[in-house]
């Protein structure tokens, strides 16, 4: 007997010690990578990087689990993870740097800088999705390793499940920022749910005795579809991204795509009035950024060249390209900044000089734009010399041919350009013989060809940006933005052989009135923002055109019929008939006369505000409930027959609210016994027994009017008392999470009290 005890013992202190894996944790873990690379898509073109973010996150995971499978202390198992990481890292990016092609040397090291210094380069020269780069693919081994490390240590080793939130959102900080539409709220709302589940399995890791989670995970979903309505309905909220409040004022030119910026910043619901200005020329200006000289295929972007500092007398020039055979003349304009912040300085083109800004600031020779060198454009004010260039018809039709060694840079072309666009040049332009003929003929191919001006139907569609792939579909769908328009025509006069550029910068604006020889004050909102190309014509120097339906100036020498009309302050026009004024099609941009609407800086705070007490009104729902119906119950207890059962409801959803577990089968004698042992000492103890006493009297005999007896305030008695034994923590959590809204027959994880 002796015998088969011990042996008994032993087979029961086996199973104690047996060594956890965490396989339920470890699961877990590998549904919140899942989670997270559905936030990533967007970033990399293809999806290889998919599966390898999750392969290098699987094995790392997998391998934890194994190494405490084998009986490794679960906070020694990161250290390992470190080693199993930098092996993986050298098998597949060291190029046999390596030592048995696993273990990293110095070279390994140079290696990887090397990776990680080209990754930067190209994460700044492309925009998204990128292209998917051997750097790239370097970034999301690393990162799937690290952050399945990271999530392991915290979870696991550490037992601290809620430790990783904070990686999550660092991942998800990723295509918040680089996106152009944002954080995509279906994405964060599956990495909120697979957190929850971890937090969950941790619990039911603790106590393997938890039932199954109904409640919490209503809970959780409950939590979840108020973030998704509230991402969809709140005030001035967006589709994730930089731009969160629209009452916040322009931020273009700080990010890798900042014609992605542009197009956010006309979706705006309302506008913003980002600058005033007041000029010499009799009407108003075309306010240049920057040129957007350097296309990648997937972004047109700043090429950043050796720049000047503007000199004591704030002489800019000569302006490249310009003989003096073209007329111009010289126009002063006043800008005062109210909300935007730029590194480039908005000015007519081409600018000659600058007065009176804070700060310091430089200037590019090649394309005359002006940089702020840890300045920026916020509440700068500032005059403005500038030059109206004046070229006729003729002087562009005999300019064409000549492209000066510096300028052949600006004929680049992606070798994987699609052919759409250089069959739609080509066609759009059979005819025309001369470069100026070329470039009207593409203008006006977008304007009489049922194109039609949308900031909306690119996003909808998936083809925002200024990308090739994207270009080429905006072909077909002929619905975008001035970023689609001027994008397409810049690429298409490459493919023809004309050097061209994307500028970014605003409209004229609108005028609060005046005379035709003063037109006064020129507002300038974000509904202004715009883009355009510029072509080069040699004598001439970067002429702007117009191809965007609905939008801008359409310049007089692209009209023979039309005399001489200086560049940018034209009256708008609609093709290449008599001029008229324009609008946006879009109704943000028809709100008011000056497209602006007031905004105030307590603006951002109210909408805040606004959002904070709908989600505390939301999760105060159960709540409310709950009261309600304790209320209603209570109140039946004044004047029913038979409130014994109504008092007895109220008693046990209140247990289940503090957590206890109150089962149906169990007996009202049983269930009062725990209630009496756990309120013992207190006036709840000789309630309860009164309680129970009418409770079986009713079951068994003719109801008990409610008053006659004192239910009401015995029931009283025994939930006060039961609530202050529970403790403050417990009764908020009853409060606001109230599991007896649940059907009782489902399983809510509550703890058993005996």
């Amino acid at each position: 007997m002796a015998s088969e005890t011990a042996v008994g013992s032993a087979a029961i202190a086996g199973v104690r010690t047996r060594r956890p894996g965490y396989w339920r944790l470890t699961g877990a873990l590998l549904l919140q990578v899942l989670a997270l690379s559905f936030a990533l898509f967007g970033l990399i073109e293809g999806a290889g990087w998919w599966f390898a973010l999750l392969l290098s996150a699987s094995v790392i995971l997998v391998t934890g689990a194994g190494l405490r499978m084998l009986g490794v202390h679960r906070r020694w198992v990161p250290l390992l993870l470190l080693v199993e990481f930098a092996m993986i890292m050298t098998l597949v990016f060291g190029r046999g740097t390596g030592l048995i092609g696993l273990l990293p040397t110095p070279a390994t090291f140079v290696r990887f800088e090397d990776l990680a210094n080209q990754a930067m380069l190209s994460i700044y020269q492309q925009g998204t999705p990128a292209e998917a780069l051997p750097e790239f693919m370097f970034l999301v081994v690393g990162g799937g390793c690290l952050i399945a490390i990271l999530l392991d240590a915290s979870a696991i080793a550490f037992r601290i499940p809620a430790l990783t939130a904070l990686w999550i959102a660092g991942v998800l900080v990723v295509p918040a920022a680089l996106l152009g539409d944002g954080l995509d709220p279906f994405a964060l709302a599956a990495s909120a749910a697979a957190f929850l589940w971890l937090l969950r399995c941790d619990v039911r890791t603790r106590r393997p005795g938890t039932t199954r989670p109904t409640a919490s995970l209503s809970v959780a979903a409950s939590s979840i579809a108020v973030a998704l309505i509230l991402s969809g309905t709140a005030p001035g909220f967006d589709r994730g991204g930089a731009t969160s409040f629209t009452a916040g004022g322009v931020s273009i030119g700080g990010t890798v795509t900042p014609l992605i910026d542009l197009g956010r910043d006309l979706r705006r619901p309302a506008a913003v009035r980002t600058l005033t200005y007041t000029t010499t020329a009799a009407s108003g200006q075309y306010l240049k950024l920057a040129s957007l000289d350097q296309f990648t295929g997937s972004v047109w972007k700043h090429r950043e060249r050796d720049t000047k500092r503007l000199p004591p007398g704030n002489t800019i020039g000569p302006v490249f390209g310009l003989s003096d055979s073209v007329a111009t003349t010289k126009i002063t304009t006043n800008i005062e900044i109210d909300n935007m912040q730029s590194r480039w300085l908005p000015v007519p083109y081409p600018v000659q000089g600058i007065k009176g800004l804070n700060g310091t600031w430089s200037w590019d020779p090649d394309d005359l734009t002006i940089g702020g060198v840890n300045s920026s454009t916020q509440g700068q004010k500032y005059t403005a010399t500038s030059l109206v260039i004046q070229p006729t018809a003729e002087q562009l039709k005999n300019a064409g041919g000549f492209v000066p060694t510096s300028i052949e840079r600006d004929l680049f072309l992606p070798s994987s350009l699609p052919p759409i666009i250089a069959s739609t040049a080509i066609a759009a332009t059979q005819g025309a013989e001369s470069e100026y003929d070329k470039a009207v003929a593409l203008q006006d191919y977008f304007r009489d060809n049922n194109f039609v001006y949308s900031t909306q139907t690119p996003l909808r569609q998936g083809y925002d940006g200024d990308g090739a792939r994207v270009i080429a579909r905006f072909l077909e769908v002929k619905s975008g933005y001035c970023v689609h328009f001027a994008s397409a025509m810049a690429l298409m006069a490459r493919t023809l052989g004309i050097p061209s550029r994307v500028a970014e910068g605003y409209l004229p604006g609108a005028t609060s009135g005046g005379t035709a020889n003063n037109p006064g004050l020129y507002t300038v909102t974000s509904d202004d923002l715009h883009a355009w190309p510029e072509l080069y014509f040699a004598g001439v120097g970067w002429v702007p055109f117009e191809p965007t339906v609905g939008r801008g100036t359409i310049p007089s020498y692209t009209r023979p019929d039309v005399g001489a009309t200086p560049i940018g302050p034209l009256p708008t026009s609609t093709s290449t008939s008599a001029a008229q004024r324009l609008v946006p099609t879009d109704p943000a941009n028809l709100s008011s006369p000056t497209g602006a609407t007031a905004t105030s800086p307590l603006q951002p705070i109210a909408s805040g505000f606004g959002v904070a007490v709908l989600v505390i009104a939301l999760l105060l729902v159960p709540a409310v409930f709950r009261r309600v119906r304790r209320r209603q119950r209570l109140r039946r207890l004044t004047d029913e027959w038979g409130g014994a059962g109504i008092a007895w409801d109220e008693l046990r959803d209140t247990a289940r609210d503090l957590g206890w577990a109150v089962p149906d089968t169990e007996t009202p004698r049983a269930f009062a016994s725990r209630i009496a042992a756990a309120v013992a000492g207190t006036p709840g103890e000789d309630a309860i027994a009164r309680l129970l006493t009418v409770r079986e009297r009713d079951a068994y005999g003719p109801p008990s009017r409610a008053v006659a007896v004192g239910l009401a305030d015995d029931l009283h008695r025994v939930l006060d008392a039961l609530e202050a034994q529970a403790g403050a923590a417990l009764r908020a959590k009853a409060t606001l999470l109230p599991v007896s809204l649940i059907p009782p027959g489902w399983s809510v994880g509550s703890t058993v009290r005996s």
